[in-house]
Order: structure tokens, then sequence, then C-alpha cells
């Protein structure tokens, strides 16, 4: 590919409106409160992460191919691609040189990046369409001419990943954007749910048919 406890109550311990407390009944007063505290402390740690598999767009459907354009189309949809792009580059700086919405794991849609990175290096970076939070990165490794492609077509002012998905945007739902060496290089971008190719040239945003030769 070119192209990722509830809290729990506790009684506060207070003292009946009667006359004094007895040394036993204040001391156990003072052991509730302290437990009170400390299970407040516990909740704040234990919230979920937005970015759990439980937000994550459905698979798939089973189906047909129109039916896995449609669910990919509706995952793209939340989170649209310049956006989704956007929060993988607040999160590894650099050029983009795929996106796409694919099965992760887990049988759950994601936006999937592969991103030249400021360093050199070439980086996978997931991203929940339900949210924009960043689920997972790493460097890619064995994907040396995804790298040198990157570094050699992405030069100066070239057209990037997010502004070839706009101009895409208008013949539907962008659900990848990749970056091809045809013709001295060129965004292939897919729209759903039709599932149409479509060429973005790296020095403009003209959009037009890809052909498939």
């Amino acid at each position: 590919m070119l192209a990722g406890g509830a809290a729990v109550g506790c009684d506060d311990g207070g003292s009946s409106s009667g006359g004094g407390s007895s040394p036993s009944a204040s001391a156990g007063s003072a052991s509730s409160s302290a437990g009170s505290g400390s299970s407040s402390g516990a909740s704040t740690s234990a919230s979920p992460s937005p970015g759990g598999s439980s937000t994550l767009p459905p698979k798939k459907g089973t189906g047909s191919d129109a039916e896995e354009h449609r669910a990919e189309a509706k995952a793209a949809a939340m989170l649209p691609a310049p956006e989704a792009i956007g929060k993988a580059l607040a999160h590894t700086p650099g050029k983009v040189v795929s996106a796409e919405i694919d099965d992760n794991a887990q049988d759950r849609l994601i936006w999937e990046f592969e991103i030249l990175a400021e360093d050199g290096t070439l980086q996978a970076v997931d991203v929940n369409p339900a949210g924009g939070a960043v689920l997972s990165s790493h460097q890619e490794r064995g994907e040396s001419d995804d790298l040198a492609r990157g570094k050699r077509l992405l030069k100066g002012g070239a057209t990037d990943a997010a502004a070839a998905a706009k101009a895409a945007a208008a013949k539907g739902t962008v659900v990848s954007v990749k970056l091809k060496p045809e013709g001295g290089g060129h965004w292939s971008v897919e729209t759903g749910p039709e599932d149409r190719d479509w060429s973005v040239p790296l020095d403009s945003v003209k959009v037009s048919p890809e052909r498939h030769d």
C-alpha cells in the first residue's frame, strides 16, 4: 500500500446531625473521606480514550462491492480527507504520500496514512474517522520505493495530498489519495460511493478522469 472504568461512588462519611461523635466514629469519617478522594482520582485516570475501537465505524460490508464502497464513503464523510490529512500531519509533520479509508486489524474502517516525515523516514499513521484521534503510528520499513517516490516528486510547490483531495471532493466523497509516478507524477484520487478514479497533476488542481492503460 502507498499510502492509523467508570467511577465508583463512595459514601462521603459525613456524621449524623446529632451530638458529638465518638472517637471511633470520627476515625471512620476520616477514613471514608480519604477513600472518597482516592476513588475520585482513579476515575479521572480511567477515562476511556476517544480513539477506542468502539468508536470506529463498522467494517466493510461482506456482500457486494457496492456495499463496501458505500461503507467506505460513509466512514470518509465522518472526517473528510483534507481534515483527516490535517490531523495526521499535526501528529507527524511532513508530506502525505498516501491516504485511504481501509480496514484495520479489528476489521474497523480507519484513515491510514503514509507520510514522508521531516526526518526523511516513511511513517504510518492511523486516524479515527469518528473524531479525528490518532490511533497509532510507526515507521514503515521495506517501503523504499514509496520513500524514494515521495522524495523525488513532492518537491517545492508541488500540489499536496490535501489540495488534491479538496479539488476532487466536488466529484464525490474522497476515500483515497495516492501519489503515483506515471506521467511525471500525479495524485490518484478515488471517490465514493460510486468508486470513481480521478487524476490530479502535481502542478495544478485540475481534476480529470484517471486513465487505466
